[in-house]
């Protein structure tokens, strides 16, 4: 009798690794879970970041424009002759305490200019708490007579300053009618071009117009400039002319000057 040999097949387990089914290891979970929260802290971390930097921005704008911790404490006058420090504190009316970037530099210099002796002004922070305000004066040229008194005019022909005494070494710019700081200009102007040895002779200035200036010489002379045109000419040839005896100096068109006794 011939002998069966029987085969045994093995079926695998179903919970099994080997089952056929892919299975998801305990490890890999783990190592996804953590790159999630990874990810999710580095995006919350940053939004930390964010809101942190924010707050301290709003805090430190608030300290600087709204608070008095860098407020105003010290205003610093220099460049004052005519005026005092004082009186240009009271004018700018600074007021302490306000923060120094909220101060209103135009509006300062604005009040400033109206005093008459200020020519310019320069405002300037020095944080943490001061403000420093550089005054530049007018400084005067000549005075011109009114009535009993003098005001004294700068380059720029602005009367700034009453005075009851002629300071001495300034030239008297006498105006009439209408004449405004245009004519005082064009009298300066007159004066500087003048050699030393023709300006000493020269008692007073009479400016009626822009267009209309004369000088007082001393033993009664008068020169008849005109206007502010060719200054340099006309005093070339003045200078001439005063060589002859004359009541009467006629620089006005220097190309073609007159004398008259």
């Amino acid at each position: 009798m011939g002998t069966t040999r029987g085969t045994t097949r093995v079926r695998p387990d179903p919970g099994s690794a080997d089952s056929g089914r892919p299975t998801l290891s305990t490890s890999f979970a783990a190592r996804f879970a953590r790159r999630v929260w990874r990810r999710r802290w580095s995006r919350l971390r940053v939004g930390l970041v964010l809101l942190l930097v924010g707050a301290i921005v709003a805090g430190a704008g608030w300290v600087v424009l709204f608070s008095s911790v860098l407020g105003v404490r010290t205003v610093e006058v220099t460049g004052t002759h005519r005026l005092s420090p004082a009186q240009v504190r009271a004018v700018a009316r600074i007021v302490r305490g306000t923060p120094l970037a909220r101060i209103d530099e135009d509006a300062i210099t604005r009040r400033l200019m109206q005093l008459r002796p200020v020519r310019a002004v320069t405002i300037s922070r020095q944080w943490p708490s001061t403000v420093q305000i550089d005054v530049q004066e007018r400084v005067a040229a000549a005075v011109r007579a009114e009535g009993g008194s003098f005001t004294l005019v700068d380059r720029s022909g602005v009367g700034f300053e009453t005075v009851s005494h002629k300071p001495n070494r300034l030239p008297v710019v006498r105006t009439t009618g209408l004449a405004g700081p245009a004519a005082v200009r064009v009298a300066l102007d007159a004066l500087d071009a003048l050699p030393p040895r023709v300006s000493h002779q020269v008692l007073r200035v009479r400016a009626a117009s822009p267009h209309a200036v004369r000088m007082v010489l001393t033993r009664h002379r008068t020169v008849v400039w005109g206007g502010g045109d060719r200054s340099a000419r006309k005093a070339a040839v003045l200078a001439v002319l005063l060589q002859r005896k004359a009541r009467i100096y006629d620089v006005s068109a220097p190309d073609a000057p007159t004398t008259h006794r």
